[in-house]
């Protein structure tokens, strides 16, 4: 018998929410259009529109993700890859992602 042991370890410390909200990021001198994807208290993770994620950003990169009707959240790149970009947010929102999911669920 042979046992495989799983050895991913998922080291989120915080509930992700999925959702999809139209937004922007401030990065690099520019302001691009962007599709936020999932939701937390101290982070996100979006899809830019129109950008070549490879040119344009890279891991450590400080930037604003702007939520509209919601302002915008400071933050830094803790990862990406070929579709997705991982933020996490300089405070804690938590009390702001509670409102942004609430006005997701009445406009579902």
């Amino acid at each position: 018998m042979i046992t495989v042991e799983n050895t991913h370890v998922d080291r989120r410390q915080f509930e992700r929410f999925p959702l999809m909200l139209d937004g922007e990021v401030s990065i690099s001198g520019g302001t691009h259009a962007c599709e936020v994807y999932e939701i937390a208290e101290h982070g996100a993770k979006f899809r830019l529109k129109h950008v070549d994620l490879a040119t344009e950003i890279a891991v450590s990169d400080e930037l604003v993700l702007s939520i509209f009707r919601f302002g915008g959240f400071d933050g830094e790149i803790t990862w990406t890859d070929e579709d997705f970009v991982g933020i996490r947010f300089v405070e804690n929102h938590k009390a702001m992602i509670g409102l942004i999911l609430e006005d997701a669920d009445r406009t579902r």
